[in-house]
């Protein structure tokens, strides 16, 4: 089953990732002019990674698979998932299920569980993308995961070793929060094998929405508020580059679409 060895290759390496970023504030402090680098790099990242590849191939997949016509226009009814991500996003926010831990935040759990909630939006993307079978889709997908995934990660580090934070618990809070997004993954595709093309499309269409929100709202309006000017621009279009480069070389390499 070459899907689910992906699959959970993919949960891996995004738990992974997610684990040691956290880890590394025990023995590593940035300055705040690196994080606003690295956050603008990843809104750039998010960005082409929504507009660039997601949605495009979402759009394809469900106009491909909308024959016969549906009751509804297929075009609103794509138009709709992706809204519908984006006010997900919005609604977890405003539950207070937010994008990084703040000062007045004391508690590890409800933390850790609020931010791997909203985290766990970013398994739905690779979830569908595994589903659809597309491994050039997912590549870059897993790219913009990591870039997004990776600074969140450091920063809930940050809160819970620092020297103030009194539990005893903070490596088992960072592992619930580092399971997030992998459980996103395995049960979107596990759900979205049981499905039509159709489905998959729209799933791809509505984490689409997520990852606009997250990119637009979330990394670089939190950056906006820090830093504006050339910089901020130049960072967010190294982000694009970069995916860009990355999509050229797997199709230099040889890579294809099918997984299954």
């Amino acid at each position: 089953m070459p899907g689910w060895t992906a699959a959970f290759a993919i949960a891996s390496i995004t738990f992974l990732g997610a684990l040691l970023a956290g880890l590394l504030p025990r023995c590593l402090s940035p300055g705040k002019r690196l994080s606003r680098f690295v956050s603008g790099v990843a809104a750039g990242i998010l960005l082409a990674s929504a507009l660039g590849l997601v949605l495009p191939e979402g759009f394809a997949i469900v106009f491909d698979a909308s024959y016969p016509p549906l009751v509804l226009p297929i075009g609103l009814i794509s138009g709709l998932a992706v809204l519908g991500g984006f006010l997900f996003m919005l609604g977890l926010e405003s539950g207070g299920m937010g994008h990084e831990p703040t000062e007045e935040q004391h508690s590890l759990y409800p933390l850790a569980l609020g931010l791997g909630i909203h985290e766990l939006t970013d398994g739905l993307a690779l979830g569908a993308s595994l589903a659809a079978g597309s491994l050039i889709l997912t590549l870059p997908i897993l790219a913009a995961v990591l870039a997004h995934r990776i600074p969140v990660a450091f920063s809930l580090g940050v809160f819970l070793w620092r020297p103030e934070e009194k539990s005893s618990h903070p490596l088992r809070a960072l592992v619930v929060f580092s399971l997030a997004t992998p459980l996103g993954l395995l049960i979107t595709f596990l759900l979205l094998q049981r499905l039509s093309h159709l489905w998959v499309g729209l799933w791809l269409l509505f984490s689409g929405g997520t990852f606009l929100y997250v990119a637009a709202v979330d990394v670089l309006g939190r950056v906006r508020r820090q830093q504006t000017g050339i910089g901020l621009f130049l960072q967010v279009g190294l982000g694009v580059a970069l995916l860009s480069a990355f999509l050229i070389l797997i199709q230099a390499l040889g890579f294809r679409d099918e997984l299954h």
